[in-house]
């Protein structure tokens, strides 16, 4: 019989879970009937697209943020999806903050201003691929603690006096790898309103089922200090090296998938 491993590094055993942030529940799309996993708790219900064993990381569909300036509002800012006390933290080094619209927008963490992007205001010409014309992308400065569990986006209006001051500007995190191979115009993405986004898992040291792990002591002034684990099967053999058990020898992984 063909071996089967969970990709997260979350389950014990069928149903099983480390706790009730890892749960996965497959929900059925009425519309298409198809059977699509979620992160389901309570506090997070995010479509789970991919699962990264070697980067520790989940790609999700996340809401994106949008600003509509018939609001009047010079400025307004959105939240994103709240991860504090969750074992999931926003992975800067993955993704990218991108703005598709006419205006301004930045990445906050409370008062600090992670990135800021702003696009140049032209009615002649549609969001383009690349920095630009409706379109502004940044990466996210790398520092010694480089994720981060919350942000807000502050948008500040377009230039008065310009077609622009009617439409919708968008601002997001997104997996930069996901955007730089499957981007190819706005609608890709503001007409499902959703955007993959990669978040980073960490684990505490007794929660590991694997020795092979390397681990590393971080401190964010928000979270405090926590260690993060990255595990690794050993030479010549392979599985999921967070589950007990989960790393097989070569050979015998070879034999259980003929």
């Amino acid at each position: 019989m063909r071996k089967r491993y969970h990709s997260l590094p979350i389950w014990d055993r069928d149903s099983c879970y480390l706790n009730v942030w890892y749960s996965v529940n497959c929900s059925v799309n009425m519309s298409s009937g198809a059977e699509k996993p979620f992160l389901n708790h309570t506090k997070l219900n995010l479509e789970l697209l991919n699962v990264s064993l070697e980067h520790r990381t989940v790609e999700v569909n996340s809401p994106i943020a949008s600003y509509d300036q018939r609001q009047g509002e010079s400025n307004t800012s959105q939240p994103s999806i709240d991860l504090d006390k969750s074992p999931f933290l926003f992975s800067r080094l993955d993704n990218i903050f991108v703005v598709l619209g006419c205006g301004q927008a930045k990445l906050m963490d409370h008062e600090n201003v992670w990135a800021d992007c702003t696009s140049i205001c032209n009615n002649s010409y549609p969001a383009q691929g690349r920095n630009g014309f409706n379109f502004c992308q940044t990466p996210i400065p790398s520092t010694d603690s480089y994720y981060l569990n919350n942000y807000r986006v502050s948008f500040t209006r377009g230039c008065e006096g310009n077609n622009y001051s009617n439409s919708t500007t968008h601002a997001f995190l997104v997996d930069r790898h996901w955007f730089s191979h499957n981007y190819t115009k706005p609608e890709d993405i503001t007409r499902v309103k959703y955007a993959p986004l990669s978040l980073l898992w960490k684990t505490k040291s007794g929660d590991n089922a694997s020795s092979d792990c390397n681990r590393i002591a971080y401190y964010n002034p928000m979270m405090g200090s926590y260690v993060h684990c990255s595990c690794s099967c050993p030479l010549r053999h392979e599985g999921n090296p967070y589950l007990p058990k989960g790393c097989d020898h070569g050979m015998h992984f070879f034999l259980d998938r003929l």
